[in-house]
């Protein structure tokens, strides 16, 4: 009797481990669904206006720089974009460039957005981080960079 107790014990035990890991599994692939949609980049319409607002500050950037001449500004930052290491641009109209740009350390990509802005004769520079709530001041260094570069005044920072 005593064995049957302790065999029951042992398969209730095994039921309970198996139960538990059966709920981590999903857990585990719900979380892993739900970054994997939340991990899409809000992206700029070709044709709005202006580029999106940082929505959490902490890993973007959004500036706008005041141009004399915005074509050719537009084209340098073009230039200094596909110049620049771990950084490829993915698409590219006459107003607007998005580029991706993977970190050094951790190689997260993140979006840069450039775009030319006709009515006011600025550039719009936004860069956000995909992943995380921080970018260890990635972002801002990678504008001021392209900022620098270009010689550019700013309009708000």
């Amino acid at each position: 009797m005593k064995k049957i107790i302790i065999s029951s014990n042992r398969i209730l035990k095994n039921i309970k481990q198996t139960i538990v890991l059966k709920i981590n599994l999903i857990f585990v692939i719900n979380l892993s669904l739900f970054f994997l949609v939340l991990n899409k980049p809000i992206l700029a319409e070709i044709n709005s206006n202006e580029l999106p607002t940082c929505i959490v500050v902490t890993h973007c950037v959004n500036e706008k720089w005041q141009v004399e001449d915005l074509d050719n500004a537009f084209q340098k930052a073009e230039n200094f974009i596909s110049e620049s290491p771990r950084t490829k641009i993915i698409e590219r109209s006459n107003n607007y460039i998005h580029a991706e740009a993977t970190t050094r350390w951790m190689h997260y990509i993140d979006d840069l957005e450039v775009k030319a802005l006709k009515e006011s004769s600025s550039i719009q520079i936004r860069s956000e981080s995909r992943v995380g709530i921080g970018d260890n001041g990635v972002n801002k260094k990678r504008v001021n960079n392209l900022v620098k570069k270009m010689n550019l005044k700013s309009i708000n920072r």
